[in-house]
Formats: C-alpha cells, structure tokens, sequence
C-alpha cells in the first residue's frame, strides 16, 4: 500500500476532539490559552451551533495526524476563514498540510466560495508557517504590528478561491 492510499482527508467526527488538540499541543505553535480556545471551538462545533463551520482531518493508517478549521466570514460576500492548520511535527514536510489545505480550498470552491483569508504570527518561530502559505499561492495582505502581543504581529493572507 502506497503513502497516498494510506492517507484519507474526511469531515472530523466528535471523536476526534482530543487527537485534534493533541496535534495542536504537540506542533508547539500553540499557547496553552490558545488550546482552551481550540477545546471549546470544537465542542461547539459538535454541539450543533456552528453548522457551517468545518473541522477537517488528515489520517494516515488510521491516525489523526493534520486537521484544519474553516468557517464564513459572516459579514462579507462569501469570504472565510481559515483558523486553524496543523500536522504532526513528525509529518511536516511530506505534503500533507499541502493536501489537507487542497482539499479545504477545494470544498470550499464547491460552495461557491470567494476569498479564503489566513492569519498567523509574525514572530521568526512562524516563519516555515507563513513559507508554507506563500508556497501554496497566498498572498501577505496585511501585517498588524503588535496584535497578538507587544513584539507580535498578525499577518493575513489571502488567496482568491
């Protein structure tokens, strides 16, 4: 069985709740604040609040190893967000957050999607995180100094679905 066979991308189901803040916890890009934000994010999406909010994961054998969160920007013209990418320390660099960010863009084509934003961290510990979004056709749209913290900036990308 090849790698790719192996690997299935698929809607998260409430089970997978833990795997998924786990992966956030150990890709150590992750505050521990941050963690208790993801926890209720996700259990709000199970509750039946978020019906348009989309949790998805990356398995390879099984295993939980890359997820992603997508929601609408309510007050635009079919524009969303993603909150949230991240995959094992040990599996970066395989291509996997490049499939599991194909597929979210993908579906949200699907849904006549418009514009899909990232935000993240200015700080140099994100900087193979803000590479892997320029090399997957985003674009730095803006850069908010000091957002996050004294010393953190916020920087958006965007890329046209």
């Amino acid at each position: 069985m090849t790698e790719k066979e192996k690997r299935a991308i698929r809607p998260a189901a409430a089970d997978d709740q833990s795997a998924i803040l786990d992966l956030a916890v150990a890709s150590g890009l992750f505050q521990e604040d941050e963690t208790a934000v993801l926890a209720e994010m996700l259990a709000d999406a199970f509750n039946g609040d978020l019906q348009d909010h989309h949790w998805i994961v990356l398995e390879d054998a099984a295993t939980v190893i890359a997820a992603a969160y997508v929601a609408p920007e309510v007050m635009s013209d079919r524009a969303w967000n993603l909150y949230f990418i991240a995959v094992a320390r040990q599996n970066q660099g395989r291509g996997h957050g490049t499939a599991l960010l194909a597929h979210v863009e993908g579906m949200l084509r699907g849904q006549d999607a418009r514009l899909l934003l990232i935000e993240t961290s200015g700080l140099e510990s994100f900087a193979a995180t803000r590479r892997f979004y320029l090399g997957n056709g985003y674009e730095e749209e803006a850069r908010i100094r000091d957002f996050y913290r004294t010393g953190e900036d916020k920087v958006v990308f965007r890329k046209l679905l």
